[in-house]
């Protein structure tokens, strides 16, 4: 049953509480790459234009210098800002997750550090990379607030940033921003058109009511106090529910000339007092750390229920994956004949029909059931294919002319019949030897149905059974054509005219074909007649092989290739020094395991921090 979110407020009723779970839940996630869209955490993500003054909004908030500034893309990874209120520390320290032994006091060091761990993740091509910074301020003198910094927004590539700039920060965006638990704070210029704000615009589309968006309009000293940008900041020009917060920054003549953030915020205060005195109690950056404080604590109190909820679940579909992806292969022989002996017993309960495979179609059946009918539907089709040719009458004739020699017989003699029903017996060859061929593919296709079930995470094991299977197979079909060959020839050898199906049939075909005194009717009567006991003849062979070839298959083709299936492996593959290539595993399936090991392992920590809420 799903927590509520009274009782978790019941657990944990301090801003701590909520945003120190938050925090941790970070730092766990942080090693496995982006789970934006799996966990959904809640958080602050800042976004803006570069040169928005989004960094003097941050160092305003922590009232320390310590972001890198500079021109074009300074901030080129996620850095997640975890502020701390300690009140047993004597002054504000900073420690960053890749270091966690070493403590910062000096905030400039910590600027030093971002651009160096920067640098190192990213190179100095100025691309960017999702992988976030972690960095943790403890202080006295400010709430417990956690924010994530995000990469300016940039049209054009500057120097040597790469062609595709815009496009890898857009994308990087928008993995914070449509999460749906991710308030976006949205920084924009009050010197600027708001209509083109670039912030304001990612922010709609996400978040197309703004319910989770809060507008921050910097530089408002440099606004014009015309009567509509006075309404941007009553919130009568964009309509954002968690409000509109302005702000002033620090100009970059004032940077040069020492002024700190005290001053700058005290400097902040008196501009709204003088010009926007009804505003200046919402207005301001102390104003603002104070709404953001708000809105998170609220937020993650909300969220919190559902995220627990999402850790177990995500927990239990996690480690199905880790299970179907299978463990670490230590001993390669054992599990290579392990391997061997299920794909072959897999094969034989597909056949037996104990087992299904999925079909092309999507279709699931078991393999024997498939290999019946389209095996069942071929020779019916193949052998159903071959009917006497239109020219048979004028062939009898000849055979007829041919066999009398040099004066006409009385009577036709016997060898026209015999020569003829050979010549259509014949025919059967080609259609018989299509249906084994069809026969002969599905076995081939489940085959590699199974091996690509059981050996998927071996490249090389799945490719030697292929060779081998298909080696077998063939084999096999040799024998069924060999077979079939024979039985042709026995029939072509030997006209059995005493066949008691053809016996039962010859009085109904003699009643049709009375003589005629004419010579001309009677020559017309004689082939007319052998015609019909060629074909009867014909259709009686062709029913025997519709059962005989079905028989024959099953016998030579698949019951053999079933019984020496495991020991064609076995002999072909269970080689000295084989069993290492062949269990090599597959480079792709061995990274995604390990990932979902490390997932597994973040979610059962998540786990353990989201159950120790109190």
């Amino acid at each position: 049953m799903a927590t509520t979110p009274k009782e978790i407020e019941q657990r944990c009723c301090t801003m701590d509480g909520f945003l120190g779970t938050i925090n941790r839940l970070q730092e766990v996630f942080s090693t496995v790459g982006n789970t934006q869209g799996m966990l959904a955490l809640p958080q602050i993500v800042v976004i803006g234009s570069q040169s928005t003054g989004k960094t003097s909004v941050l160092e305003s908030i922590v009232q320390k210098d310590f972001l890198p500034r500079g021109d074009g893309i300074v901030t080129r990874r996620p850095l997640v800002l975890q502020i701390t209120q300690d009140m047993k520390a004597k002054e504000p320290f900073a420690v960053f997750n890749h270091c966690a032994n070493t403590i910062f006091r000096d905030f400039e060091q910590v600027k030093q550090e971002i651009i160096a761990d920067t640098e190192r993740e990213c190179g100095t091509d100025k691309g960017i990379n999702p992988k976030p910074i972690i960095l943790k301020i403890n202080t006295p003198d400010l709430p417990s607030l956690t924010i994530v910094d995000l990469p300016g927004i940039t049209k054009n590539p500057v120097g040597d940033q790469p062609a595709d700039i815009e496009t890898q920060i857009l994308n990087l965006l928008a993995e914070y921003v449509r999460n749906p638990n991710s308030i976006i704070l949205a920084v924009s210029p009050g010197n600027d058109d708001l209509a083109n704000s670039e912030s304001l615009k990612l922010a709609r589309e996400v978040d197309p009511e703004m319910k989770r968006t809060l507008a921050v309009i910097s530089k408002v000293d440099l606004m014009e106090k015309t009567k509509e940008k006075r309404e941007v900041l009553e919130g009568k020009r964009i309509n954002v529910k968690l409000g509109i917060v302005g702000v002033i920054n620090r100009s970059q003549a004032q940077l040069e000339d020492g002024m700190t953030i005290e001053e700058s915020l005290n400097r902040e205060e008196e501009y709204f007092r003088m010009n926007y005195q009804y505003l200046a109690p919402i207005m301001g950056t102390r104003f603002l750390t104070q709404r953001l404080c708000k809105i998170l604590m609220e937020h993650v109190k909300d969220c919190l229920p559902e995220l627990m909820d999402r850790i177990t679940e995500q927990k239990v579909l996690q480690q199905e994956a880790l299970d179907e992806l299978g463990p670490d292969v230590d001993d390669k022989v054992g599990t290579l004949l392990e391997l061997l002996f299920q794909f072959a017993t897999h094969f034989s309960e597909n056949i037996e029909g104990k087992r299904k495979i999925v079909l092309t179609s999507g279709k699931e059946t078991s393999g024997g059931h498939h290999l019946r009918n389209v095996f069942s539907k071929a020779i019916f089709e193949e052998l159903d294919k071959i009917h006497l040719p239109d020219t048979i009458e004028d062939d009898i004739r000849e055979e007829i002319l041919s066999s009398m020699g040099a004066k006409r017989a009385l009577f036709t003699p016997n060898i026209v019949f015999d020569n003829m029903v050979k010549i259509q017996l014949k025919r059967f060859e080609l259609p018989v030897r299509n249906s084994i061929k069809k026969c002969a593919e599905v076995v081939t296709d489940i085959t590699t149905s199974i091996g690509k079930q059981i050996f998927k995470r071996f490249p090389n094991l799945l490719r030697e059974s292929h060779h081998v299977s298909l080696c077998l197979l063939l084999e096999k079909v040799k024998v069924v054509d060999d077979f079939i060959e024979s039985y042709l020839k026995c029939e072509q050898t030997y006209i059995n005219s005493n066949h008691r199906l053809f016996v039962a049939s010859r009085p109904e075909i003699e009643r049709n074909h009375i003589d005629e005194a004419d010579v001309g009717e009677m020559e017309d009567m004689h082939v007319s007649k052998i015609k019909a006991f060629v074909e009867e003849y014909v259709n009686i062979i062709r029913r025997q092989l519709m059962d005989v070839v079905p028989k024959a298959v099953m016998c030579f083709l698949v019951n053999e290739f079933n019984e020496n299936l495991h020991k064609a492996h076995m002999k072909a593959l269970l080689v000295t020094d084989k069993a290492e290539t062949l269990m090599t595993e597959d480079a792709f399936h061995a990274e995604r395991r390990e990932k979902v090991l490390k997932m597994v392992k973040a979610l059962e920590r998540a786990d353990e921090i989201t159950s120790l809420i109190e």
